[in-house]
C-alpha cells in the first residue's frame, strides 16, 4: 500500500545517528547477506563489506538499507525495489533485538518464513511484499504484539489463517492480496481492533460478510479501507444495523464475488468515496443515496450484477467514475437523467441497460469527460456535439444520423460501432487531428471517405467494416503517414482481411486504392540506431505503402521514419544494466547497425548488432508512454530480474535527456513468431505445426504465466506476435511482458485497446472504468491463442455460417455447443492421424479461458488441465 500519511509515519522510525552497531548485529547482518545470491545493481554484494568489519564495531555501518538509532543499534533494514533474489534464513535476523523496520518488498526473494520471526518483538513495520515467499503463514506472527504495519501480498503464501491476529492491537494496516490464503472472513473479521487498511483480495476467503454488529464493532470504528475483491464470498452484504457502524469508510470494494441480496442504505456512510460491487450477483433497485449528493462518493461501480428498476435521477455533484454497464438490461430511465450529475464526472458507463431518450449535449458540462461508453440501450435521435469534452468516445444505442461536428477535436478515440448510423462520413471528420482510433464498423454508411482525412496524420486504427455503400471502400487521397491498422470485416479491428504474410500483421493500404489483402510492398530498413537518416534498401515504398520487413514481431508496419536525436557524439543519457553478464556503451549502441522490425502499441522495435556480434532487440518507446523516471526505474529493475527459461528478459534500458528518448534493450532471439508460424501465407517457409508441437507450445506458455502469476506479475500483453518461437524445437519465448507496469495510464489503455482490437482482451477490461491487465485477463487470452493453434483462423477472423457472421471466439463456442467441435480444428491436424480426444480436451480448455472472469479458471488449473493431456 501506498501511501504518503503512511510513510511520514513510519519515516519517524529511521530518524538515525551514526553510533555503533554490536558486533553481534553485524554478525546477524553478514549471515542475512549469504542469502542473498543476486544482486544485479550491486547495492548489498558490493557495498556491504566482508568479515573484516565484524572486528570493527564503530559506526553504523554504510551499508545500503541499514539504519541505526541513537543508541547504535540496528532499527531498519530496508531493501525494497532492489531486485535482490535468494532463499532467505529469517533465523539470522534474530540477533537484530532492537529492529523496528524490516522491508524486503519488491525483490525476487523466496523461502519460508519460519515461526521464529514471533520471537522478534520489536517489530513494528514488516513489508514482503512482492516477492516469492511460500508456505503458509506462521502463527506465532501473533506475537508481534507491536506490529502496526503488515504487508505480506503478492507472494506464494497458501493455507488457512484465521485466529492470527487477536493479540496485534497495534496493528494499522493488514495487506496479504495476491496470495493463496483461505479461511472463514466472518472469524477474520472478528479479530480486528484497530485497523485501517484491510486487503484480502485476491484469494480463497470463503463465508459472508452479514454480521451482527456486535461481530464488526472494533473492525468498523477506525477502518477506513476494506477490499475483499476476487474471494469466494457468498451470502449477503453487511446487515442494515452494522453498515452504519462504518462512519470512517472511505473504500468499499467486494467486486469478483458470490455476494447475493439487495443492498442496504448508505446514508449513514458520510465519508465513503469509493464503492465497487462489481461481478456480484446484487438484486433489487440501487439506493438512491448512491447516486444523489449526500455522501460524498467519487467511484461508484455496481457492474456486472442484476439491478432493476428506473432511474430517476443522478445529482451527485461529486461523482467521477460511474459503472452501471452490464446488469442485464435491467436498468432503465431517461438518458437526461445524466445532465444533472456534476462538472467532475470523467468515467460514464451505462452500457447494456435500458436506457431510453435521446442523448444530451454534454460538452459544456462535462469537460472532463474521458470515456463515454452508453453501447446495447434503447437511445434514439440524433448524434449532438458530445465530442469536443471526450477524448475516449463508446457509444452505442439506435441511432438515426450522424451530425457534423465542432473544428479542432481534441479526440483520440472514436468508437460508434453497432449502430444505426447512415449517409456519407461528414467532412468534420477531418478536425479530428488528435484521433488515432476510428471504429465505425456495423452501421450503414455509403459514399466515400471524404479528402479531410488527410489531416488525421496521427490515425493508427481504422474500422469501417459492414458498411454496405458500393463504393465505400475506396480513398482518394492519401494519408501521410496511413492508419497503420485497418479493417474491412467484421466486430475487430485488424482482422486476417487487411494482414499480410503473418496473418497476424495488420498491413496499411494506399489511401486511393482499393483494399485488398496482400498487396504490401517488401523493402527493408537499415540505419545506425541513433542516426538521422536511415537507409531503404530493397524494393522502393510508394508514399501510401507499408514498408515490410521481418514480421516475427510486427502489429503493424513501418513508415520508413526520421528518428530526430542526438547523434552518438551528443548523448547525454544514461544506459542502465539489470545484469553484469552484458556490457558496452551507449556510444556502442548508438552506432550499431539496426534493422526495423516493426511497430507496436509501445514503440518502434529494431535489432541492432553491437561490435561483438551480440545482437539485441532494441524498443524505442514512444512519447508519452512511460512513467517519470524515477517509477519507471523501480519497475524496469524489477521487471528485468524477472528470469525463466520461456521469457525474453530485458537486458538493459536507456533513458535519455529528451523525452523521446526511452529505449528498452533485450537479447535478440533467433526465430518467427507463433503467428508467423500459424498464419504465414504462401509461399511457405514452415511446415505446419502438428498437434504436437501446437500442444508442447501451449504447455510452455502456460508454464511460464504460471511462474509469471506466482510472482504477481500479468503478462498483459499476451498475443502471437509476442511468443517466439527458437530453434529446430519451437522452443516458445514470451516477449512484452509486464510492460504496463512502465507506462502511464493512458499508455495502459492503450496497450488494452491494441489487444482489443486483435481480439486478445477479456470483456471485463472492456467495461472496467480504469482497466488494467490481470491474471484472469492473461488466461482469457491464452484461451484465445489456444483457439488460434487449434483452428489456424486468426482472432480477428470473421467466419461465416449458419448463424451468421461471428467471431472466433463465438464460432468455436457455436460449434461446441451443437456437438460439432472437430469441425472447427484446422484440417492440417484433423484430417491425419492426430489425436481427436486430446484435441477435444485441449478445445475445453480453450472455452473454460474464455468463461466470464468469475467462472475462469486460473493459470495453475489450466497448466495442469494442459499437463493432463495425454496422446
Amino acid at each position: 500500500m501506498n501511501s504518503l500519511t503512511l510513510s511520514l509515519y513510519f519515516l519517524s522510525l529511521l530518524v538515525v545517528s551514526a553510533y555503533s552497531a554490536s558486533e553481534s548485529e553485524l554478525r546477524s547482518l553478514y549471515e542475512f547477506k549469504k542469502g542473498i545470491q543476486t544482486d544485479p545493481l550491486g547495492k548489498v554484494l558490493g557495498t556491504w563489506t566482508d568479515s573484516s568489519i565484524l572486528t570493527q564495531a564503530q559506526s553504523c555501518p554504510p551499508w545500503t538499507g541499514v539504519l541505526c538509532n541513537d543508541g547504535g543499534n540496528v532499527v531498519a533494514l530496508a531493501l525494497d525495489g532492489l531486485g535482490l533474489g535468494g532463499e532467505l534464513k529469517f533465523n539470522t535476523l534474530t540477533g537484530l533485538t532492537a529492529l523496528q523496520n524490516l522491508t524486503l518488498a519488491n525483490n525476487n526473494f523466496s523461502g519460508r518464513v519460519p515461526p521464529v520471526l514471533g520471537t522478534m518483538s520489536s517489530l513494528q513495520h514488516l513489508d514482503l511484499s512482492g516477492n516469492s515467499f511460500y508456505g503458509p503463514i506462521p502463527a506465532r506472527i501473533n506475537d508481534l504484539w507491536g506490529l502496526n504495519y503488515l504487508n505480506l501480498s503478492r507472494n506464494l503464501f497458501k493455507g488457512g489463517f484465521s485466529g492470527r491476529l487477536s493479540n496485534l492491537n497495534q496493528l494499522k494496516v493488514f495487506d496479504v492480496h495476491c496470495n493463496k490464503l483461505w479461511g472463514d472472513i466472518s472469524d477474520l473479521l472478528r479479530q480486528f481492533h484497530n485497523v485501517e487498511y484491510v486487503d484480502l483480495s485476491n484469494n480463497q476467503f470463503f463465508g459472508g460478510i452479514s454480521l451482527s454488529s456486535d461481530n464488526l464493532s472494533s473492525l468498523s470504528n477506525t477502518v477506513r479501507h476494506l477490499n475483499f475483491s476476487h474471494n469466494n464470498l457468498t451470502g449477503g452484504f453487511f446487515k442494515a444495523d452494522s453498515i452504519g457502524l462504518f462512519r470512517s469508510l472511505q473504500v468499499l470494494d467486494l467486486g469478483g464475488n458470490q455476494i447475493t441480496g439487495k443492498l442496504p442504505s448508505f446514508g449513514s456512510l458520510p465519508n465513503l468515496r469509493v464503492l465497487r460491487l462489481a461481478n456480484n450477483q446484487f438484486v433489487g433497485e440501487i439506493p438512491e443515496e448512491l447516486l444523489e449528493s449526500s455522501i460524498p462518493i467519487e467511484e461508484l461501480d455496481l457492474s456486472g450484477n442484476g439491478f432493476t428498476g428506473s432511474i430517476i435521477g443522478i445529482n451527485s455533484t461529486t461523482l467521477k467514475v460511474l459503472n452501471l454497464s452490464s446488469n442485464g438490461n435491467k436498468i432503465s430511465g431517461d438518458i437526461s437523467i445524466v445532465q444533472n450529475m456534476g462538472a467532475a464526472l470523467e468515467v460514464l458507463d451505462l452500457s447494456s441497460n435500458k436506457f431510453s431518450g435521446s442523448l444530451p449535449n454534454l460538452t459544456l458540462q462535462f469537460e472532463r469527460l474521458t470515456t463515454l461508453s452508453l453501447r446495447d440501450n434503447l437511445l434514439v435521435g440524433s448524434l449532438p456535439s458530445i465530442l469536443k469534452a471526450c477524448p475516449r468516445l463508446s457509444t452505442g444505442g439506435r441511432v438515426s444520423e450522424f451530425l457534423a461536428l465542432p473544428p479542432d477535436l481534441p479526440i483520440e478515440s472514436v468508437d460508434l460501432s453497432k449502430n444505426s448510423l447512415s449517409g456519407s462520413l461528414p467532412r468534420d471528420l477531418g478536425n479530428m487531428v488528435e484521433l488515432r482510433l476510428l471504429n465505425l464498423a456495423k452501421n450503414d454508411f455509403s459514399g466515400e471517405l471524404p479528402s479531410e482525412l488527410n489531416k488525421l496524420i496521427k490515425l493508427e486504427y481504422l474500422d469501417l467494416s459492414d458498411s454496405h455503400g458500393p463504393s465505400f471502400l475506396n480513398f482518394h487521397t492519401n494519408v501521410q503517414p496511413p492508419p497503420t491498422s485497418l479493417s474491412f470485416s467484421n466486430d475487430h479491428l485488424l482482422t486476417s482481411q487487411s494482414r499480410s504474410l503473418s496473418g497476424q500483421v495488420e498491413f496499411v493500404p494506399e489511401i486511393g486504392k482499393s483494399v485488398l489483402p496482400g498487396e504490401a510492398a517488401t523493402s527493408s530498413t537499415s540505419m545506425n540506431l541513433l542516426d538521422n537518416q536511415p537507409t531503404t534498401s530493397g524494393r522502393k515504398s510508394s508514399p501510401g505503402s507499408p514498408l515490410s520487413s521481418s514480421p516475427r514481431l510486427l502489429e503493424a508496419y513501418e513508415q520508413p521514419v526520421i528518428l530526430d536525436v542526438y547523434s552518438p557524439d551528443r548523448l547525454a543519457g544514461d544506459l542502465f544494466f539489470l545484469d553484469s553478464s552484458l556490457q558496452f556503451t551507449a556510444e556502442e549502441l548508438s552506432r550499431a547497425p539496426a534493422e526495423v522490425l516493426g511497430r507496436s502499441s509501445h514503440g518502434t522495435l529494431y535489432k541492432a548488432t553491437l561490435d561483438s556480434g551480440h545482437m539485441l532487440t532494441v524498443k524505442w518507446l514512444r512519447v508519452g508512454l512511460v512513467k517519470h523516471k524515477k517509477d519507471f526505474a523501480r519497475e524496469v529493475k524489477r521487471i528485468g530480474s524477472i528470469r525463466h527459461p520461456n521469457l525474453v528478459p530485458l537486458r538493459a534500458y536507456y533513458w535519455g535527456p529528451r523525452e523521446q528518448e526511452r529505449l528498452l534493450l533485450a537479447d535478440y532471439i533467433q526465430g518467427d513468431s507463433l503467428a508467423l508460424h500459424l498464419y504465414e501465407s504462401t509461399p511457405r517457409r514452415y511446415s505446419p505445426l502438428s498437434f504436437n508441437q501446437r500442444l508442447k507450445v501451449a504447455v510452455e506458455v502456460a508454464r511460464c504465466l504460471l511462474y509469471l502469476h506466482d510472482r504477481g506479475q500479468p503478462h498483459g500483453n499476451l498475443k502471437p506476435t509476442n511468443v517466439i518461437l527458437a530453434g529446430p524445437e519451437y522452443h516458445p519465448r514470451l516477449t512484452d511482458y509486464s510492460l504496463h507496469r512502465l507506462m502511464t495510464p493512458a499508455g495502459i489503455a492503450e496497450q488494452l485497446l491494441n489487444m482489443g482490437a486483435l481480439g486478445y482482451r477479456a470483456p471485463e477490461l472492456a467495461t472496467a472504468a480504469k482497466p488494467v491487465p490481470s491474471f484472469k485477463a492473461d488466461v482469457y487470452a491464452l484461451g484465445v491463442i489456444l483457439m488460434e493453434m487449434l483452428t489456424r483462423r486468426s482472432a480477428g477472423d470473421i467466419i461465416s455460417g449458419q448463424s451468421g457472421a461471428v467471431d472466433l471466439t463465438d464460432w468455436v463456442r457455436l460449434c461446441d455447443q451443437e456437438g460439432r467441435g472437430m469441425d472447427c480444428i484446422d484440417r492440417d491436424i484433423a484430417s491425419g492421424e492426430e489425436p481427436s480426444k486430446a484435441m477435444d480436451e485441449l478445445l475445453a480448455i480453450s472455452l473454460r479461458c474464455i468463461l466470464p472472469v468469475n467462472e475462469r479458471p486460473n493459470i495453475r488449473q489450466v497448466f495442469d488441465n494442459l499437463c493432463s493431456i495425454s496422446i
